[in-house]
């Protein structure tokens, strides 16, 4: 699908086709791209954003005014973003500031029929790429327990599936 198909907000088309050869399973590359942060992202169907707090780890986000449920809280991060047919899914990270596994993933869809969450996944890092395959979206990370190996969590919009593969080689 074409680069033009992810929408991040304040990000020029420069930058995302500099971040291609990431994503694209370079098997040179070994290394993890930083990933973009935003805490607020537009939609034809409202505003994600996250809310302010006096503690950085109670921040939770929002549709427009209504905080999303199942309540999302914590160190709260709109990396990536993708628009479809009537319906727009992002990418939301989750810090809870805990020791051990921290961080988790959510995926989060608004559409004109309101929105749905998807459960929590991840292997507890903040080393992500995002790519789309149609209208499967993936999110690889390095596994928690065996080096060399990739986790892709895989989201066709109702379920999340978890692929491992070996890293390439360089």
């Amino acid at each position: 699908m074409p680069a033009s198909t992810v929408f991040i907000r304040h990000v020029v088309i420069g930058l995302t086709l500099a971040l291609q050869p990431f994503v694209a399973h370079s098997a040179a590359s070994q290394t993890w791209p930083q990933p973009p942060s935003q805490l607020s992202l537009d939609s034809p169907y409202g505003t994600l954003h996250v809310s302010q707090s006096d503690y950085i780890y109670e921040a939770q986000l929002q549709l427009d005014a209504q905080i999303i449920a199942p309540e999302l809280k914590g160190l709260i991060n709109i990396p990536y973003a993708f628009r479809q047919p009537n319906e727009q899914t992002a990418l939301i990270s989750v810090d809870k500031g805990l020791g051990g596994c921290s961080i988790n993933y959510h995926w989060v869809t608004v559409s004109p029929k309101g929105y749905n969450v998807s459960p929590a996944f991840g292997s507890c890092s903040a080393q992500i790429r995002v790519r789309n395959h149609g209208r499967t979206l993936i999110m690889e990370t390095p596994n928690q327990d065996t080096p060399g190996v990739i986790d892709e969590y895989r989201y066709d919009g109702r379920k999340i599936s978890l692929r491992k593969r070996r890293q390439p080689k360089p």
